[in-house]
């Protein structure tokens, strides 16, 4: 009778075991949220499961917003984020995290009736005000030329979304549900979006970067081209202005400084309340080992000074106001 007691207890540790290694290779770190994120979380889940094969990174979209509520929902472990968290959202719990740096750029068809002359002037602030606002309404007025079938075809973004909100922040106090009404048109996510303008010829509308360019290539995306900014005003795109030519060029505009911030902005990975477990874990590698990925994937690393006090900061070496 005692062997076979014996014999029981050991094969319930055995099942205890197997159950726990189960467990191991079933971690999952759910993530949800901004495109402006988006591809570059794709790559950090497949080259994480190069180093945890036991752990799954399942990324959904959404926009922002989505990210946002559904982390503080509980639904998903990550929340990415398109722009910086609210103050309201730090009171709810929110725990961001940055991680690299990421542009939004304003985007017209290839075969935009003034395209030539947007190139070599470029659109200021002003301009894009008078456009997203409808106080100018054909291609035209924006150069000064009598043309025919001109109007301008206004996109804008149905979902709340980060890359929105840091657009209309460049020109405009206004909200993005302003903006919304204003529109011919609203799409739900990047991809929607820049499809839409590469069909309409007429078309203006506003991208991350990475649905402007091409992600693999570096090239421009299908019809879509981005529209240069004047930066200071003068008609002309000059030299220090002059950066659209390919994605690479861009980023290093970006880092220097050169493209404004907004439409460059940080983007985010959030929690609610301090990561734990297994979800701190990969947070730390995208902020250490994962960093290797960032630029060559269409983003601006941020700098090590401000990495440092990302890790520190979920470390719980550091306050929030400290990083």
């Amino acid at each position: 009778m005692k062997q076979l007691t014996r014999i029981g207890a050991l094969a319930g540790i055995a099942a205890a075991l197997a159950t726990t290694t189960v467990q191991a290779e079933e971690a999952t770190v759910r993530v949800s949220g901004g495109w402006a994120v988006y591809p570059l979380m794709v790559v950090w889940a497949d080259k994480y499961a190069d180093v945890r094969d036991d752990v799954e990174i399942k990324v959904a979209g959404g926009g922002t917003g989505k990210g946002v509520s559904d982390v503080l929902n509980g639904q998903v472990d990550i929340g990415m984020m398109g722009r910086d968290p609210h103050e309201k959202e730090i009171e709810q719990g929110l725990f961001p995290t940055a991680v690299a740096k990421d542009s939004v750029v304003g985007t017209i068809h290839k075969d935009n009736p003034v395209f030539d002359e947007i190139q070599a002037q470029g659109l200021s602030e002003g301009d894009f005000e008078a456009i997203f606002t409808k106080k100018i309404t054909h291609w035209g007025e924006v150069v000064g030329k009598d043309l025919d079938n001109d109007k301008i075809v206004v996109y804008g973004r149905s979902d709340a979304s980060g890359a929105a909100k840091t657009w209309y922040k460049f020109f405009s106090k206004a909200s993005q549900g302003e903006f919304q009404n204003i529109a011919d048109a609203n799409f739900n996510g990047d991809q929607p979006l820049a499809a839409a303008v590469g069909k309409e010829p007429n078309a203006i509308g506003f991208n991350n970067l990475n649905y402007a360019y091409n992600i693999e290539t570096g090239d421009f995306a299908g019809n879509v081209r981005p529209i240069p900014l004047d930066l200071n005003d003068n008609n002309v795109v000059d030299p220090e202005e002059s950066f659209y030519q390919d994605r690479r060029t861009f980023l290093d505009a970006v880092a220097e400084g050169r493209y404004p911030s907004p439409p460059a902005r940080q983007v985010y990975l959030a929690g609610k309340g301090p990561y734990t477990g297994e979800v701190k874990k990969f947070v730390l590698w995208t902020l250490t080992e994962g960093q290797k990925y960032v630029g060559e994937n269409g983003y601006v690393q941020l700098t090590n000074k401000t990495i440092d006090a990302q890790r520190r900061y979920v470390e719980g070496d550091i306050e929030a106001t400290d990083r």
